[in-house]
């Protein structure tokens, strides 16, 4: 007989950085993940993406599951567009989502151009 272990998940959210018009990882791009409470946002991380154009668990080393709710991440696009000398309409991007299964892992991927952007919940 094989005894299972009943191992509680923690809530992760991570993001991707993908600029669609260099067809591009976008590189040291500056994201903000929030909490929203008490009719405020809570800033929980900052982070940058990698080469890959990727943010690993925002909510690594946090010692409690900050559970379900309203989230935002806020990917800072200016300083970005400014590196790689492209000019741009949108200076901040704020995705915002609810978390209603506090024990799932949420992807935010961001596809970025200079005039546009759209996001989906990812794998």
């Amino acid at each position: 007989m094989s005894t299972s272990v009943n191992r509680k998940e923690k809530l992760s959210i991570t993001t991707h950085v993908l600029d669609t018009s260099r067809g591009q990882p976008a590189d040291g791009l500056f994201v903000c993940l929030y909490k929203f409470e008490n009719n405020k946002w809570i800033s929980l991380k900052e982070s940058k993406t990698d080469s890959n154009g990727r943010c690993g668990d925002l909510l690594q080393n946090m010692q409690e599951n900050p559970g379900s709710g309203r989230f935002k991440i806020e990917f800072r696009v200016n300083d970005y567009f400014k590196r790689i000398a492209t000019a741009f309409m949108y200076p901040m991007i704020d995705v915002m989502f609810d978390v209603q299964h506090p024990n799932e892992h949420y992807h935010i991927p961001l596809l970025l151009n200079p005039f546009g952007y759209t996001t989906y919940r990812g794998s």
